[in-house]
């Protein structure tokens, strides 16, 4: 439900645009500041308003890279699925626990083996 516009946000933040629209809104925080001579209310306000920011935007980069890394896995899965040579064990490792990723690694690893 969220996820179009949260992707399209951080689309726009890495834009020149989104990053001088945050350097105003933090530029405007900090008149703001100058106008009320940096008083304990504005300082709590703008130390409030910065952490929320900055967890949204937490959020924002970890939902955005997170499409990324699924788009990038489903590529690889269906190069895996083309290759006439691949193992399909490879296809969807991603979903595996770190310990079965290890046994698969040292089972793929080149070296000496007994044929």
């Amino acid at each position: 439900m969220l996820d179009r516009p949260i992707i399209g946000l951080a689309v726009w933040l890495s834009k020149p645009t989104g990053f001088l629209a945050t350097c105003f809104t933090v530029a405007v925080g900090v008149g703001a500041g100058a106008l009320l001579s940096f008083n304990d209310h504005w300082a709590l306000v703008f130390n409030l308003f910065l952490s929320i920011a900055a967890m949204l935007l937490a959020a924002v980069i970890l939902v955005a890279g997170a499409r990324d890394t699924a788009a990038i896995q489903m590529k690889l899965d269906e190069l895996i699925r083309a290759a006439e040579n691949a193992d399909d064990l490879l296809v969807g490792i991603e979903e595996r626990s770190a310990e079965e990723l290890e046994l698969i690694r040292k089972d793929k690893a080149p070296g000496p083996r007994s044929n």
